[in-house]
């Protein structure tokens, strides 16, 4: 009598050890990586669109420039005295592309971001510097050289833009490059 050869199964390969707990241990690392993937890494790596700082006591911010549409290109680098229908305006620019200044009437302030040619930002006057009466939004487009805009402005965040509501000639300053603050 021949002898029969015993027969060992084949195991099979495989990356999860179903019989002895392996998966969990491998769904809890799927999770894991999936989280960090999902919800961690894009926050970590989001383009930092905040709006403007607001004046103290201002309760308006501005629309990120980004989320509004506009042409990018070289910075119109707008520091200097303006004559507009607002009255007297000076600006100050700094290499960030932020934008600060004060204009003539009821003491306004101004501050936003100017991406290539276009400047978006939030406005605000005295007595309080803040609400719907007395702050809101603007949004101005300069000249190819730099030395006039155009513009519109709103009150508070919500309601109808007046649409070539300001604008100004430069009338004095070179053109100043603020290092950050």
């Amino acid at each position: 009598m021949k002898k029969k050869k015993a027969i060992i199964p084949r195991q099979k390969l495989t990356f999860v050890n179903f019989n002895k707990g392996g998966s969990m241990r491998i769904f809890g690392l799927i999770v894991c990586i999936a989280l960090c993937v999902f919800l961690i890494a894009p926050a970590a790596y989001a383009r930092r669109d905040e709006p403007t700082p607001k004046f103290p006591g201002s309760d308006v911010t501005q629309p990120p420039v980004a989320k509004l549409g506009f042409k990018g290109g070289s910075p119109c680098i707008c520091g200097g005295t303006w004559q507009t229908n607002w009255g007297e305006m000076v600006l100050s620019y700094y290499s960030d592309g932020r934008v600060v200044g004060t204009y003539a009437h009821d003491e306004g302030k101004i501050e936003g971001t100017i991406f290539g040619h276009s400047f978006s930002g939030s406005w605000s006057e005295a007595p309080t510097y803040q609400g719907s009466n007395d702050a809101g939004l603007v949004e101005l487009q300069f000249s190819e050289d730099c030395m006039s805009f155009t513009g519109r402005w709103k009150y508070g965040t919500a309601g109808g833009w007046y649409e070539n509501g300001w604008t100004g000639t430069k009338t004095q300053g070179a053109p100043k490059l603020l290092l950050p603050e």
